[in-house]
């Protein structure tokens, strides 16, 4: 077994590990950055489409995401507007399609006062949260054992609006059944973002892709650190003490003063700690669960959708396919619409055969544009829940009661070792945003601690 020595061993090379990583080696640290793929990004994954770059996981920026473009700026990447000139679309819960433009909505006037009635007792919640420690609210504890489904049921009466809100909410963003998070996460998340509007408008939290596809921010992350970086060296176990850590990776051992694990919590949990971690740290690798996304693309020659005046973009809350966009690169073709199946819609798809899956999700596509949409030539998936190193997405969140009980201790250290990732992050919480100044924050630890 080969041996190397650094200030600092940082476990994961998504967002979060090399921005830490990078932020020591600026500041005159040493580092290996462990990662058991066979490539660095963890759920930023670019794939070729017609010959242009493509995403299989995370992609959006908002514009209120200052940390991720402020980190493209310094990597010298490029931007460009998520396409969305045309009407939308909207499938209502009899089947029946709506086109609306983008001033225009699309739910009857009174199913549309209701939603935002439900979004301003949303967003007053959130407004006395700190996004940073929303467990210190003065009715935390009481928020977390209130099922974000149970508030929906008692403060939305109109069930159009409820169900347009739940599906937002558990299958836009938590990825998992309304009845299975609380409150308190759900606001936690949109706090994390800032409002309502800045987490589900989709001209805010959709609004920029990057030149290249998004999986290019790590590379370039990487290209600069040179061989600190690792793959196919999944971290097996790591040994700690007051006086360092020392990490055995495959055929490789790591010995550092101190330590960055940068990894979802539910893979936290794959690696060796001797000794074994505090409880309460175990706790929060247990109590922390990962959604259900399968993110699609279908490929077309071209994005046919454009001539007829459409951006592309649809919401049918009812239907298997929920929500779909406009992914064309830059170029204008080959034309892909993408679609996420999150939550118990995921659950359902993953028990098919994928033929028929892609059958489906054709035919939802059908039902917002029309029998060419059937013609892809070709369909792509990626079903996050199956990653052996991530399993699940967008990011791990408590069930009901964990945030106001664990969240206190999320980020703090256990000797050594510090946690980074953007499932612990409250700023930017499951964006590339959250990666970075979790990232950031971990380093800034060690920094100040050695």
């Amino acid at each position: 077994m080969s041996q190397r020595d650094a200030d600092v061993v940082v476990i994961g090379a998504g967002v979060a590990g090399l921005v830490a990583a990078s932020d020591l080696v600026a500041a005159g640290r040493e580092v290996v950055v462990l990662e058991a793929r066979d490539r660095v990004g963890g759920r930023l994954l670019n794939t070729e489409i017609g010959g242009e770059p493509n995403e299989l996981g995370g992609q959006w920026i908002a514009p209120y995401q200052s940390e991720m473009h402020a980190l493209l700026a310094e990597l010298g990447l490029e931007s460009f507007h998520a396409y969305r000139e045309g009407d939308s679309l909207y499938i209502d819960p009899a089947g029946e399609l709506h086109r609306y433009a983008a001033d225009e909505e699309p739910l009857p006037a009174v199913s549309a006062a209701a939603y935002q009635q439900a979004v301003a007792k949303l967003d007053a919640l959130c407004a006395e949260l700190d996004p940073e420690a929303p467990w210190e609210h003065p009715l935390a504890t009481e928020l977390d054992g209130i099922t974000f489904e149970q508030w929906l049921a008692a403060e939305v009466d109109d069930t159009l609006a409820r169900d347009f809100l739940r599906s937002n909410m558990a299958g836009g963003y938590m990825t998992k059944p309304a009845d299975s998070f609380s409150l308190l996460g759900a606001a936690a998340t949109v706090a994390g973002a800032g409002s309502v509007a800045n987490l589900f408008e989709p001209d805010l939290c959709l609004h920029s892709r990057i030149v290249g596809g998004s999986q290019l921010t790590p590379r370039r992350l990487a290209e600069r650190l040179g061989d600190r970086v690792v793959v196919d060296a999944p971290a097996r176990t790591l040994r700690w003490s007051k006086d360092g850590v020392e990490v055995e990776a495959g055929g490789l051992k790591v010995q550092a003063p101190a330590a960055v694990v940068a990894v979802p919590p539910n893979v936290a949990g794959f690696i060796r700690f001797e000794p074994s971690l505090p409880a309460w740290r175990m706790r929060i690798h247990q109590a922390l669960t990962q959604g259900d996304v399968i993110k699609i693309l279908a490929v077309y020659d071209d994005p046919f959708w454009r001539a007829e005046g459409l951006s592309g973009e649809g919401f049918a809350p009812y239907q298997l396919v929920r929500e779909v966009y406009d992914n064309t690169p830059p170029a204008g073709r080959p034309g892909v619409l993408c679609t996420f199946l999150a939550g118990e819609k995921a659950q359902a798809a993953e028990r098919l055969e994928l033929s028929e899956r892609h059958r489906l999700v054709l035919e939802g596509f059908a039902r917002y544009f029309g029998p060419r949409a059937l013609e892809a030539t070709e369909v792509i998936e990626r079903d996050w829940s199956q990653e052996e190193w991530t399993r699940g997405a967008y990011a791990a969140t408590f069930g009901i009661g964990g945030l106001a009980r664990h969240g206190a201790d999320l980020t703090r250290p256990v000797g050594p070792i510090q946690w980074a990732c953007t499932d612990l992050a409250g700023v930017g919480h499951m964006h590339m945003e959250g990666a970075i100044r979790s990232g950031r924050a971990a380093a800034r630890a060690i920094l100040a601690s050695r």
